[in-house]
């Protein structure tokens, strides 16, 4: 296995691992935080997961898995690109994962996000906008996510 191959595996398990941690927040965890809301139970909400999240000791690879995600991806397209080894899938690879980026930031959810699970501001707003964006932009997300490890999946060296 070469150095390009060796990059390429790691690249592939780290767009795996967001791409499953995605889908699992999309599934589960997103499903479950909509229920909490749903069902009247804010004050528990605000009571438990902003402390948690607060309280939490780091952990370095969850807590920044979707941006090493982005930054390996988009190092290795570069490295591709100076090699001349670049090709359509993991042109797309990298694309669809700052798709991700842009779905994530550019919709605002990023910031009610912020504002619920760091700030615990569960003002009817905040949460009538985490509701109707959670389940359909954590769907679109984890869409993006498990495209671009498909495209890196059927990609030749």
């Amino acid at each position: 296995m070469d150095m390009t191959q060796f990059v390429w595996l790691v690249t592939v398990v780290l767009t795996g691992a967001a791409a499953g941690a995605m889908t699992g927040h999309t599934i589960l965890f997103g499903r479950f935080l909509n229920w909490m809301f749903e069902s009247g139970n804010t004050e528990v909400f605000k009571d438990t997961y902003p402390v948690f999240i607060r309280e939490k000791s780091p952990q370095l690879l969850f807590d920044n898995l979707f941006t090493l995600t982005i930054l390996v991806t988009t190092g290795f397209n570069a490295y591709l690109y100076l090699s001349g080894k670049v090709n359509v899938f993991s042109l797309l690879a990298v694309g669809l994962q700052w798709a991700f980026v842009g779905v994530f930031f550019g919709t605002g959810f990023a910031k009610v996000e912020a504002e619920l699970f760091k700030n615990a501001n569960t003002s009817p707003e905040m949460v009538g906008a985490f509701l109707k964006r959670n389940i359909p932009l954590c769907g679109l997300s984890s869409a993006l996510l498990l495209a671009s490890l498909a495209c890196l999946v059927l990609m030749r060296l």
